[in-house]
């Protein structure tokens, strides 16, 4: 167990540290197993003795990116942490430094993973040169002037019948691939998503290949091959995303990834899934671990900047009831609201998040074995949808938590050594990595208006992962009436979890209908689709997350490896997030006849979160000593374990010593008397 409380038992936070109804050693355990725990010890205590981790500030932008791939290079020869041997080691190394695990994922872990996943036997010998570091890799997607919209992309593989070579070209500058992690710097090869036109010059669609981009001896970029660099980003400027242009430039026709379509020697084009739909839902099932990813990645950077905060607002004292006798600001029902909730919600993103990756491993081994083919489709094709709403949803909690977290810490918070200014802006990456979230969510509703369809024609709901099994039931659901009269009852989580169910019964029949009328009214599907999304397929989409999210979290609590003390805690945790999501929809339950007027289903609610909230505050510092990591680790002077906030802040300022020396430019301040 890593050494967060060693200098800790007798500091400020010691009073609220002793009134927690749980031993927080014990429910990290339950909550991350040992085996993680011990894991993580051991990687982090390799970094705090490393000199390569040494903190720093950079000078240059090149400067940040060798150190950077120094530790890439240190942690992977140390085989603590090589991406495709182990993969615990990401949220480890995400507290410490967003770039060093956002590039190693995606140069030696999501590069082979998809050559492993989408290609064949041909390719397995490559693969073993990227686990070696004989060649590193990039993800090359986007384009300059299409992002989410992948089947708009314009990079172009003709295949050549004459040199049994494809000719990837890209026509213009804004056909060219950006923003790829790796690539304006470090890359070898390059996975290249590109419109596949064979001989006859039929287009087959986005088609992905394994492209050799710089000569691995000499770092040189290949004749045919333009790469530059994006330039200095917000955060994670460690990661050198990069541009690619083609200028028909021929590659080995092994070079597609040939698992689900091929491209024979004579130019003739197969497929292995003929379903269209199903071979590009596998291929969305496969390709969508990096936003699954993202999900726990978020909430790691939330449960940093709680740390930090909870741990400031126990220790920072104002006002109270007597001039003699000041509160520490956690105590104040307004602090409780600001950073509680959050709380809650990391909690619950990292309990489904940790199932989900398990979901996850365990489609790709299917995929890759070929197991189970005829439902793989469908399942690839739930994955994404729900990796397309728990990404942004992750992403925005993330991002609202660390905003409010800096705010509740006031000024000091403002301060670049509290690191939630750093924090923020690594984590404002993921709101745009892997699909811009307000574009990608649209993914979620379209798939759940396919099953709502299903559930009107009187065919089964394609849900293999049981995400939206509850459709089938869809009529019971929308009769229920909220019926409760005491907040206990209101705050069970199963109760909250019906409410859920009517909510995204009652969004998903709502979208739907509206669907209809534009549709009899003559709009096209893209008209559609943009019409309803705002009030409609939006909030149906994010209703389906949280349920799912919500739904996770409670099958959790069923575990028996939960002490009573640990299920009560958790359990209030679950109530909260649920409480607090349904708390902002009281208008739709009132609107849509599940609350009458006379039922104080929003008296309920917000009475029971407020109580929730006090039942909390002397579990949370405890709570986020779960969550938190070493102090090396954290590196913040407003959220050491110790709780010393004062002295540490002392500590740094006296560090630098410019802060105590006169400017250089004094003259320039005062005017010279005449």
């Amino acid at each position: 167990m890593h050494g967060t409380m060693a200098n800790a038992s007798k500091g400020p936070l010691d009073i609220y540290r002793k009134c927690a109804t749980f031993n927080w050693k014990l429910l990290k355990q339950n909550l991350e197993g040992e085996e993680f725990i011990l894991f993580q010890d051991k990687l982090w205590n390799f970094m705090k003795n490393s000199p390569v981790f040494e903190k720093r500030d950079y000078s240059t932008l090149d400067e940040e990116r060798k150190v950077c791939n120094d530790r890439i290079q240190a942690l992977i020869s140390s085989d603590i942490a090589h991406p495709m041997i182990n993969s615990r080691w990401f949220g480890a190394l995400v507290q410490y430094d967003g770039s060093v695990p956002v590039k190693m994922t995606v140069m030696y872990g999501l590069v082979p993973s998809t050559i492993a996943a989408l290609g064949t036997e041909i390719h397995h010998g490559i693969i073993e040169k990227f686990v070696n570091r004989q060649y590193t890799g990039c993800f090359a997607l986007t384009e300059i002037s299409h992002g989410t919209n992948v089947k708009g992309m314009r990079t172009t593989a003709t295949y050549d019948v004459k040199s049994k070579n494809f000719i990837l070209h890209s026509s213009d500058f804004e056909a060219a691939k950006c923003w790829a992690g790796g690539l304006g710097k470090s890359a070898t090869h390059a996975i290249i998503f590109a419109q596949l036109i064979t001989h006859d010059q039929q287009n087959r669609g986005l088609h992905i290949f394994l492209v050799p981009i710089r000569d691995p001896d000499t770092g040189d970029v290949y004749p045919g091959v333009i790469i530059g660099d994006m330039g200095k980003k917000i955060g994670l400027n460690g990661v050198d995303n990069g541009f690619v242009m083609f200028n028909n430039y021929s590659i080995s026709r092994t070079s597609l990834l040939n698992r689900t379509a091929d491209v024979t020697e004579d130019g003739h084009y197969k497929t292995a899934i003929k379903d269209e739909s199903k071979r590009f839902g596998a291929s969305l099932g496969a390709l969508s671990g990096g936003r699954v990813g993202i999900t726990s990645a978020c909430a790691i950077y939330a449960s940093i900047a709680l740390t930090i905060a909870i741990r400031y607002c126990a220790v920072r004292k104002q006002f109270g009831p007597t001039e003699l006798e000041e509160w520490p600001v956690i105590e104040y029902q307004a602090q409780q609201w600001r950073l509680f909730p959050h709380l809650a919600a990391v909690y619950a993103i990292k309990i489904f998040s940790a199932k989900f990756l398990e979901q996850m491993f365990d489609f790709n081994l299917r995929f890759i074995n070929k197991i189970d083919r005829d439902d793989i489709g469908n399942e690839g094709m739930e994955i994404h949808a729900l990796s397309s709403v728990t990404k942004p949803m992750s992403s925005w909690t993330s991002r609202d938590t660390i905003q409010d977290c800096r705010e509740s810490c006031g000024g000091h918070g403002y301060l670049k050594m509290s690191r939630l200014g750093d924090l923020r802006d690594e984590n404002d990456a993921f709101c745009t990595f892997e699909g811009e979230n307000n574009v990608l969510i649209q993914q979620t509703s379209n798939w759940l208006l396919n099953q709502w369809s299903n559930v009107l024609r009187g065919k089964p709901v394609n849900t293999p992962l049981k995400t939206a099994d509850f459709f089938m039931d869809a009529n019971n659901i929308l009769a229920q009436k909220f019926g409760y009269s005491t907040i206990s009852e209101v705050l069970k989580p199963e109760n909250l979890l019906l409410s859920f169910k009517w909510l995204v019964c009652y969004y998903v029949k709502k979208t739907y209908e509206q669907v209809k009328i534009l549709k009899h009214k003559g709009y096209s599907d893209f008209e559609i689709r943009n019409e309803t999304q705002v009030f409609l397929a939006q909030t149906l989409s994010t209703l389906y997350g949280q349920h799912a999210v919500m739904k996770s979290f409670i099958e959790c609590l069923q575990s028996s490896v939960w002490k009573s003390e640990e299920r009560n805690v958790l359990t209030k945790l679950c109530s909260l997030y649920g409480a607090v999501a349904l708390e902002k929809r009281l208008g739709d339950f009132y609107a849509g006849g599940y609350a009458s007027p006379k039922c104080n289903m929003d008296g309920l609610l917000r009475e029971g979160i407020l109580k929730l909230c006090k039942e909390l505050v002397k579990e949370v510092v405890t709570l986020v000593d779960v969550l938190a990591p070493p102090d090396f680790i954290l590196n913040s002077a407003l959220g050491m374990s110790d709780g010393l906030v004062y002295e540490h802040i002392k500590e740094e300022i006296y560090k630098d010593k410019e802060n105590f020396e006169k400017v250089s430019w004094w003259k320039n301040l005062i005017q010279s008397k005449l």
